[in-house]
């Protein structure tokens, strides 16, 4: 089991928005084994404890300690195919653990 964590400013509106995308990304690695949580950046310290990989919808600076990647791009459309792939990629190795 991933344990993906999606932070965004709120918690509610772009996060959503980007674990969907995510669980897209997932079906298409044939990835299926996937938890997804999602957080805002307030709450990014304490709930990334718990989390594989940490996903945010701003830049974070922090030292997450974990994979961590910004999806800025599934709420902007920029770069969504690059970041799709990356996204894959990263989740795949994490999934063969």
């Amino acid at each position: 089991m991933i344990t993906i964590l999606v932070a965004c400013g709120s918690g509610v509106a772009t996060s959503t928005l980007a674990a969907d995308e995510v669980k897209s990304v997932c079906a298409e690695y044939g990835i299926a084994n996937v938890k997804i949580n999602k957080c805002s950046m307030s709450e990014l310290a304490s709930e990334m404890q718990s989390a594989d990989i940490v996903l945010t919808t701003n830049n974070y600076k922090g030292d997450i300690g974990k994979p961590h990647m910004s999806v800025a791009g599934f709420i902007t459309g920029i770069n969504e195919a690059a970041l799709r792939k990356k996204l894959g990629e990263l989740l795949t190795e994490i999934a063969k653990g």
